[in-house]
């Protein structure tokens, strides 16, 4: 395919969601933009499963970049409304059930976090969506392309596909993935990996997958609200878990698919020869109170079957490129985390690749503050879903633990979604994150504020029973200790800090009490590092009173 050009500003590798939403900002600002993808859309793909924090930050580039095609996204009203109101599954809640190998579960040991309804991703469809986005705005895209070779000198950077066509731009992004070809180019892959993380993944969709709701019907009744067919789903045992996430979960879907897949602990359950499809077989008969799920069940595509999950890069960035999140480095899907950290380095990376070709500097200099952040990323998921894996052993311990990734993502929404809530009220611009270290850290799950290495001090409890030298029981309640020893939590309506309160509703009446509660403990707050993230006064919390106000 020739094009009138082939001198672009921006070259970017993939056209899944992380590449054609960074396309788009890019070309919404008149930046030319060339994707250049080894497939074609629509395709199958995996990271299905959306969260508060990943809507949020789905929200915050659309504001911030101007591109309301990005919201379209952050919702599941909005996905219905303006994409598809069938295709993709609802998702009113994360739901963690605990089993035990051979017993029968009597939902004593299972957990429901609700949330405001978020989506269930049929990707084929939204990532085809967004390409064609990128597209309309100017983007040209190259499918069914790979490519030859790849030179990036002081002036520029040349690509060369299979076709012998070469395009050269200013700067390259790589948001291809795991086969990432700068990766490869550069060796910036770490081996082994620093991660602590050991899983592996088998995966489909699957059809006549029964609800879990009419499944354990005749084991309890439950009285609340959240259903578990209308959330993600997650087994969880010891060594591992699965996650079933339906897209036939609300009145309106034709979408009779659900994606299925199962982890392992892979030093436990190393990778065999066995085909995985059998391999599946083989886990429910050990599970009969997960079996009863897939009696009907059908797979609709080949099962996929991975080695390790888990790999690092030592450095994301270099002149004139950036290795998008991943490209760079993969932890495990527990927790949803791939698509929001990609997001969130969107947002700085957006900014700062528009700011390179405005002032001609395309140094690494100026985007390893953008590294930094991804790596934090990197690593904070890492550690979170390490001592999950740890915990798994253990429901009371699961319990614990599941508790302090709660916390974490309530900072994070806190944090970040205040923020973008001030600027708006007050109207204080577009631009919501700067380059600042203390902005980049608004759009981190984090602990500050809550007491000296509180993450860090949690984490060694967890690993301190992968080294023998706790029991599962003394870790349980050393953390719920902690989580209590904090002078703010959401404990009003969380109750993170009661073992007995299993099932947590974060809908949109809390999250507006929690946010007040928030605000008056940063501005009482006497701790520097609370201070740092908080610029706001009187009159903008005014302001955002006014907007909710408005807003009713």
């Amino acid at each position: 395919m020739n094009y009138n050009t082939k001198q672009f500003d921006v070259i970017i590798l993939g056209s899944g969601l992380a590449g054609s939403i960074l396309a788009t900002i890019l070309a919404r600002h008149n930046i030319q933009v060339l994707m250049i993808d080894k497939g074609s859309h629509p395709r199958f793909a995996v990271g299905e499963a959306m969260t508060p924090d990943t809507d949020l930050m789905m929200s915050i580039l659309s504001y911030q970049y101007d591109v309301p095609e990005i919201a379209h996204l952050s919702s599941f009203k909005n996905i219905c409304e303006n994409i598809s109101p069938s295709a993709c599954g609802l998702k009113r809640s994360f739901n963690f059930i605990y089993h035990r190998e051979g017993q029968k579960q009597t939902l004593q040991e299972a957990n429901k976090v609700g949330v405001h309804p978020s989506s269930h991703l049929f990707r084929q469809d939204i990532d085809h969506y967004m390409a064609k986005v990128a597209v309309k705005y100017g983007v040209k895209l190259l499918e069914n392309t790979s490519i030859t070779d790849i030179k990036i000198e002081s002036k520029g950077i040349e690509l060369e596909v299979e076709s012998g066509e070469s395009f050269t731009a200013n700067y390259l992004v790589d948001a291809s993935g795991y086969r990432s070809p700068l990766s490869q180019k550069f060796n910036l892959r770490e081996i082994p990996t620093r991660f602590k993380t050991h899983s592996r993944s088998i995966f489909t969709h699957m059809v006549d997958v029964k609800r879990y709701d009419d499944c354990v019907r005749a084991i309890a009744k439950s009285s609340d609200e959240l259903f578990w067919y209308q959330g993600t789903l997650h087994h969880i045992f010891d060594g591992g878990w699965m996650w079933v996430i339906p897209f036939n979960n609300h009145e309106n879907s034709g979408n009779p698919n659900c994606s299925v897949g199962l982890n392992f602990d892979s030093r436990r359950f190393p990778k065999t020869e066995i085909s995985p499809e059998q391999e599946f077989k083989n886990f429910l008969t050990r599970f009969p109170d997960i079996a009863i799920q897939f009696e009907n069940a059908k797979p609709i595509r080949q099962w996929v079957s991975t080695d390790r999950l888990q790999y690092s890069s030592h450095s994301c960035v270099g002149e004139r490129f950036y290795v998008l999140s991943h490209a760079a480095g993969f932890i495990d899907a527990l927790y949803s985390f791939g698509l929001v950290n990609t997001c969130t380095i969107i947002i700085p990376l957006a900014s700062q690749i528009m700011k390179a070709i405005a002032e001609n500097d395309y140094s690494a200099e100026r985007f390893t503050d953008i590294e930094h952040l991804q790596q934090k990323l990197f690593d904070y998921n890492d550690t979170l879903v390490n001592c999950s894996y740890i915990s798994f052993a253990d429901f009371n311990l699961w319990d614990a633990w599941r508790r302090i990734w709660i916390l974490g993502s309530f900072m994070r929404q806190a944090k970040a979604g205040l923020k973008k809530k001030l600027k708006i009220a007050a109207g204080k611009g577009k631009e919501l994150f700067d380059l600042n270290s203390s902005n980049l850290d608004s759009l981190t799950p984090s602990f500050e504020g809550l007491g000296d290495n509180f993450f860090r001090n949690a984490t060694t409890i967890v690993e301190k029973v992968s080294e023998g030298l706790l029991s599962a029981n003394e870790a349980a309640t050393h953390i719920m200790g902690l989580i209590n020893s904090v002078d703010f939590v959401p404990s009003d309506y969380y109750k993170l800090g009661d073992p007995s309160q299993k099932n947590i509703d974060g809908e949109s009446d809390f999250i507006a009490s929690e946010h007040k509660r928030f605000m008056f403990w940063v501005k009482s707050s006497q701790k520097p590092e609370v201070k740092k993230y908080f610029d706001y006064d009187i009159e903008d919390l005014l302001a955002i009173a006014n907007l909710n106000t408005a807003k009713r």
